[in-house]
């Protein structure tokens, strides 16, 4: 299973938003490869990621009704 996989599998099983020093012992991998990893699915608007006590915190993204009708949308007019 790749880190991302891992990663995403992780954020599943957590309730609260975690950080990357959280889901690199988690995930058994290096916490610089966690992060970076971590802003790849922030881009692909797959995790969020804010701010809480002084460190970023992670949590896999919640899509509105609104956003999932529109990806479904792009989906159908760019196939």
């Amino acid at each position: 299973m790749m880190v991302r996989e891992k990663i995403l599998e992780a954020l599943k099983d957590v309730k609260e938003p975690i950080s990357a020093d959280e889901l690199s012992a988690r995930v058994g991998a290096p916490v610089l490869r966690v992060r970076a990893e971590l802003l790849r699915l922030m881009g692909e608007k797959k995790v969020d990621g804010r701010q809480k006590g002084g460190q970023m915190v992670w949590s896999l993204r919640l899509s509105t009704p609104a956003e999932q009708r529109y990806d479904k949308m792009t989906k159908k007019l760019t196939a």
